[in-house]
């Protein structure tokens, strides 16, 4: 389960064309790779169609999970499940206007509402891109202008309201009570091996990944350029940290991660 931007796409450029065959060549050895985004439902689709193949994937911060089928053939689920915590964005926008206070309103520079010039300059897209980015049906992207303490306030508030604020790597998102691991015990126990529960390798660099990376088996954190590494409460022996940032250090962290797993697969099997 990979985050793409910074951690699969490329930091700067968004693209993994680097890998690409690699990417491909794990699909064919019969490994599920499933991205879990903040991106939306179209710009999911749109990497799947790069890629050349159909994902599984979870948009919007864990809103949904997207072609169940490819993931569990026969399956009874619906191609797409919606988290129980999702909130359209039309009620979004009345619990920010009704509970959080103007003050704290001022500090909040929605996406949607800015100009086209400053749209770019922030989501670093244009186009169809720019368009599929904002075409959004359970979150607002947002960024944040006043202090930490402000900040503080305004996720508290969000907190008591049920909503949460998700830090990414280039702008904030509103969402309801849900996030990138809302899925991972679904898809472990629908993708079981021989009867055991699918090992989990989770791959993210920022902080709306840690949840996810938690929550899976073992770890695999991308450096930044010019930011901290990402800090995780797991143990060392979970984490695996990439030497170089996406999206070769995607592929390097995750083939480390799958030599884990043959590992543990020889112990069990004796």
């Amino acid at each position: 389960m990979t985050d793409l931007d910074g951690s699969l796409l490329n930091h700067s450029t968004f693209s993994f064309k680097q890998i690409h065959n690699d990417i491909l060549e794990l699909l064919d050895s019969g490994i599920h790779i499933i991205p879990a985004s903040s991106k939306t439902k179209t710009e999911m689709n749109v990497f799947c169609s790069e890629l050349g193949w159909e994902l599984p994937f979870v948009y919007e911060n864990g809103a949904g999970l997207q072609n169940t089928g490819s993931l569990v053939p026969d399956s009874k689920l619906p191609d797409t499940l919606l988290s129980e915590n999702a909130i359209s964005v039309d009620k979004l926008s009345q619990v920010w206007a009704e509970k959080v206070p103007n003050e704290l309103q001022k500090q909040c520079l929605f996406l949607h509402e800015m100009d086209i010039q400053q749209q770019i300059n922030l989501f670093g897209l244009k186009g169809e891109r720019l368009k599929s980015a904002l075409n959004r049906e359970f979150s607002f992207c947002f960024k944040f202008v006043g202090n930490r303490a402000e900040f503080r306030h305004l996720k508290h508030i969000l907190d008591t309201n049920n909503l949460s604020v998700h830090q990414g790597g280039r702008v904030l998102t509103l969402s309801g009570k849900h996030n990138k691991s809302d899925f991972c015990e679904l898809i472990q126990h629908n993708s079981n091996q021989n009867g055991f529960p699918a090992f989990l390798v989770g791959v993210g660099d920022s902080e709306n990944d840690v949840e996810l990376l938690e929550a899976c088996d073992v770890s695999c954190i991308i450096p930044r350029p010019h930011k901290p590494l990402l800090s995780l409460s797991i143990p060392l022996d979970r984490t695996i940290i990439a030497g170089s940032i996406a999206p070769l250090g995607w592929l390097e962290a995750v083939r480390k991660a799958l030599a884990i797993n043959n590992i543990q697969k020889v112990a069990n099997y004796g």
